[in-house]
């Protein structure tokens, strides 16, 4: 193999370490954030109260005359909180969209936002993928494979964030299912597993062309002593008395044929047509078929 090939295939482990520890920490440590689970309250509280609690727990007194102001993103993230209908969102589409983005008010904002994340994190893994499926790895006939999979797991949670989830919360609904931060394990356990399952399985080579060569050559040196030999098995034919009457049989018979062919006026003909003339012109000035003439010329060189 070529040293840069080699190069190659000791760094492909490597980046698949890279990759799956990235994602480890992503499932371990970088989760998206819940309001409602890490302050364990249910989802019906009320904004007053999740105020209360998050100034107790920053050591706030927000009641108090001149305290110090929330962040600002916790006031929207609070304020479009105070609308029930935004309880539903939340489940959908988790709690960095409605504490970051400034713009989104419709469901429609809220899935390109987040869904415009979601596809970078897609693009990494395919590339990744990508280079794990090439035929320096072995691996080429997965690639359709890999990315078929990426492919179908972003649609299907495309679907499942902004059709499968548009379900509305009842106003006493104390528990729902968080759509945004469930969908977030399921694909970074995708993302996890894809490039491990890629790089475990075996490798399979594509045969060398060079090594075709080799049974031709053999079979051209068998066929290469057989047609000399032929040569003289045509001669020693006409040495037995049985082969060489089913010789002079077939050559009559090829010979009757033949002049039979020659005789026709439609293959004279076609003959002419196509430069092959092989019969004599009767016209005053006599001549031969332009097959006879360069016939006649390569016997008069000889």
């Amino acid at each position: 193999y070529h040293p840069s090939e080699h190069v190659y295939r000791r760094l492909l482990p490597l980046a698949v370490s890279l990759h799956s520890i990235h994602v480890l920490c992503q499932i371990l440590l970088h989760r998206p954030p819940n309001l409602f689970k890490r302050l364990n309250v249910p989802l019906n509280v009320p904004v007053d109260q999740l105020r209360l609690l998050l100034s107790t727990e920053a050591g706030l007194d927000w009641q108090r005359q001149g305290a110090v102001a929330m962040p600002q993103d916790v006031e929207l993230l609070l304020s479009r909180l105070a609308v029930h209908g935004n309880r539903g969102l939340f489940t959908r589409f988790g709690q960095l969209s409605m504490q970051s983005c400034q713009f989104c008010s419709s469901a429609g904002d809220y899935a390109l936002f987040n869904l415009s994340f979601i596809l970078l994190q897609y693009l990494r893994t395919a590339t990744l993928s990508l280079l794990l499926t090439t035929a320096v790895n072995g691996r080429e006939h997965l690639r359709r494979v890999a990315l078929g999979i990426s492919i179908c797991a972003f649609l299907a949670e495309g679907y499942a964030m902004t059709y499968a989830s548009d379900v509305p919360l009842s106003r006493d609904a104390r528990h729902a299912f968080m759509w945004h931060d469930n969908l977030f394990i399921i694909r970074h356990i995708l993302f996890l597993v894809l490039p491990l399952l890629i790089q475990m399985l075996p490798p399979v080579y594509a045969p060398n062309p060079s090594t075709h060569f080799a049974p031709a050559l053999a079979h051209l040196e068998r066929v290469l002593p057989r047609a000399h030999l032929l040569r003289y098995t045509q001669e020693a034919v006409m040495r037995h008395p049985q082969l060489r009457e089913l010789a002079v049989h077939w050559w009559s018979q090829q010979a009757v044929e033949g002049a039979a062919a020659m005789a026709d006026e439609s293959v004279q003909r076609t003959a002419d047509k196509f430069g092959f003339g092989y019969i004599k012109r009767e016209s005053p000035e006599g001549g031969n078929g332009k097959l006879r003439v360069h016939a006649r010329k390569i016997i008069e060189s000889l």
